[in-house]
Order: C-alpha cells, then structure tokens, then sequence
C-alpha cells in the first residue's frame, strides 16, 4: 500500500510557521493564498507610506512638547522673578504716614500735610498752619513754612519727626503746578468759608463758601493761597479740599499715582495708604492742637505747638508711629569744628532715633577735635553712652554740679565727625 503524499510547504523569505487550517503566517501576517508581485509591490509602497506620516506625526509631536515645554518653563521663571503687586487694600499692620508739601511760586510751604492710614485706626489728615514756629533742626528757630526753601523736603520731614516724636515713611513735594496735574480735573469741595482777598475796593471773593465744582487750579490756590482771613479759616478750606481729593481717589486711583509719583522714601506706602484712606467712611481732616502767640510786630502771625499737646495728640490719634514713649531725650546740638552744615546731619539723625532737638547752634569755640556728649544730670548717663554709639565717636561727659534745667544731653560736635 502507498503511503499518502504530504504537500510539501512553499517557503517564501521572512519567517514562515504552519497554522490550523492549512494557512500560511509569514512574520505574523496571516496568507490565505500567495501574493502577486504587483500587490507585494503595492503592499510595500502603502507600509513605506504609512511609516512616514508615522515618522511625521512623531516629528510634529515632539516639535510641540518641545515649544510647550520652553513656553511652560518661561512662563514659570517670570512668575518667580516677577516682583508682587502691592496690596493696596490697607496699610500694613504697623500703619503708615507720608508728609505731603504743597509750595507756593515762592517756596513757601502753604499746605503741610500728614495724611496717616490704619486697618483699623482709621485714617486722617492732619494739617500745621504755615506760621507754625518750630526748630528747624540744623538752622534754628523759624516757621514750618521755610522748611523747604531752607534745605527742601529732608529738613521738612525732620521738622515734623522732632515736633511730633513719629514716624514718616514718605514726603511728597508739589508746587501748584505740580498739584493741579496731578489731580487733572475738577472736583466737588464743600468749603466752610470763603477765599476773600484784599484789594482798593476792598474784599473779593476767590472762592465761595458752600458746595461747587472746583477746577484744579482753584483746588491749588485754595492750598496756598491764605486770603484775607487767619490762617485757622485757612486750614479749614485746606481740610476741605483734601477731603475732597481723596473721596475722589475710590473713583480714580490714577489721581494718587500721580500724586506720590515723586515721594521720596517708600512710595508704595504712600500710595497705600491714599487708597486706604479713599475707602475709610471716618476719612477725617484735623489740625495740630497750636497755640497763637503774641510776636513782636503786632500785626504778624504766629503759632506754637506744646510738647505736652503734641504727645497727648499723637498718643490720642496714632501712637502706631510713635518712635519712642515720651518724655523724649532733650537735646541741643552745638558746632565745636567751625565747619558750615555740621549740626543738620547730627540732628537728624537723632530726630529719626527718638530724640527731642531743642537747639542748634554754635559752641564757645570751633577747635573741638572730639565730640563731647554731655550729660546734664547722672539720671541722664545712659542716654549719653545711647547717642555716642549713634553717633560712633565722641567722649562721654557728666555735668553733676550745675546740670541744664532746659535739655538732657549737650553734643559739641568736634572735628573727629566726617564733614
């Protein structure tokens, strides 16, 4: 008997197995029948087409994750480097105060202002009466209105510092020029009396009293124009004014970025706290407590400020600023070297540190070759030893038997002191 034939298998190039079925798989794709070269050719040409839109789309992909990742990574670095938005929502928990300085075409000074903003203490405006005599540390006795002709806003912030005992973290000086730009339109201001002033026929009126639209020339004037009444009406009108300028501010806060464009010191604090003061209903305007005095003349105007008042309005109104509990060290400063501008630099830096400047002036000589800090009184020793290490020099000195009944502490300031 024969045995049966067994066909042999057709082997083709690539792997070729058996499978149920009599089927051919060659490299894993199953043949029911052998291919003609025509379809092997055309077999050929769509995997050759389908590996390079493969190929493409791979190409296109990483192209993306690679611009995505750079514009990723940019992005993250800016954000790290990129400083903070100020929060202008409230002053930080220590408050905040700026000095502002309005000047007439002369240099005086008509409008010192210190507006001061608290989370919760609220915030105000409190204003000084040009008149107002004070130390003007480094240049002695004169009205607060000559601080800047005298040595510009630094002389007026040390001015204010030694008269209050508080902190001021920025000054802003404007003329009225400078005030009417920076406001930049009209605004609604209720006076309490009106801006009169003197002429052949005898008063005219500037300004009424009562509520209307005031240009920002107007709103300058009314800062540095006095008229015909004292200057208590004057500050008055002012605190008007400044009321109005800063309900304004909730609307527009671009009028306080013009206003503290220039301030000198922290000017984010300074807009802080106009904004913060935009949004406080108990905003308030209030003057320093003076006092007119009698000056020899007659007719001419003058005030003072008690320390006593100051300190019990400062403490009643913002003691967040006060630099340090009264009583304060009382101090005078005396030029023992000859050199001209040694006392302003002495004094305040000693105004910043807490100090009470009552006097600069000169001493018995000008040949001092080191600074003498003198004790008036031995309960007065440690203040003494407190301002030679300020100061870095200078010889410590105890008056037991006549001490001053007037300050503290003498400094003579000798030649061992930097021009």
């Amino acid at each position: 008997m024969a045995e049966p034939r067994h066909k042999k298998p057709q082997r083709r190039k690539g792997l070729a197995v058996r499978s149920g079925g009599g089927r051919r798989r060659r490299s894993g794709v199953i043949d029911d029948a052998p291919k003609s070269a025509r379809e092997l050719h055309r077999s050929a040409r769509r995997s050759s087409a389908s590996l390079a839109r493969r190929r493409v789309a791979l190409a296109f992909l990483g192209a993306v994750l690679i611009v995505g990742t750079s514009v990723l990574l940019t992005w993250l670095t800016l954000q790290e480097t990129a400083e903070p938005e100020p929060d202008l929502g409230a002053p930080t928990a220590a408050g905040s105060s700026t000095l502002f300085l309005i000047t007439d075409e002369d240099d005086r000074v008509g409008s010192n202002a210190l507006l001061v903003a608290h989370p919760t203490d609220g915030s105000e405006v409190v204003l000084f009466p040009p008149s107002l005599l004070a130390i003007l540390p480094g240049f002695g006795e004169s009205e607060i209105a000559n601080t800047v002709r005298f040595d510009g806003p630094p002389l007026a912030k040390t001015t204010v510092v030694n008269l209050l005992g508080t902190r001021i973290d920025s000054v802003v000086h404007l003329n009225e020029e400078g005030f009417a730009a920076a406001i930049g339109r009209s605004l609604t201001v209720d006076l309490p009396n009106p801006l009169l002033e003197a002429d052949s026929d005898g008063l005219t009126v500037v300004a009424a009293e009562g509520p209307a639209e005031r240009d920002p020339d107007m709103l300058a004037t009314l800062l540095t124009n006095q008229g015909a009444g004292d200057q208590l009406e004057w500050l008055d009108r002012q605190g008007s004014v400044w009321r109005a300028t800063i309900e304004a501010i909730e609307g527009d806060p671009a009028i306080a970025e013009r206003l503290t464009r220039g301030a000198v010191g922290d000017p984010d604090a300074a807009l802080q706290a106009m904004v913060a003061s935009s949004r406080d209903p108990g905003f308030l305007a209030t003057a320093v407590p003076v006092r007119r005095i009698e000056a020899a003349g007659g007719d001419t105007e003058r005030y003072q400020l008690p320390s006593s008042a100051a300190a019990s309005f400062v403490s009643d109104r913002f003691p967040f600023l006060v630099i340090r509990e009264e009583p304060r060290p009382r101090v005078e400063v005396l030029n023992g070297n000859g050199r001209i501008g040694t006392t302003g630099p002495i004094a305040a830096l000693l105004v910043e540190k807490g100090y009470r400047i009552l006097k600069t002036d000169n001493a018995d000589r000008d040949d001092y070759a080191e600074t003498q800090v003198i004790a008036q009184g031995r309960e007065h020793q440690q203040d003494a030893i407190d301002v030679q290490r300020i100061l870095g020099s200078g010889e410590v000195l105890l008056e037991a038997r006549q001490p001053s009944g007037i300050v503290d502490l003498t400094i003579i300031v000798g030649r061992d002191i930097p021009a």
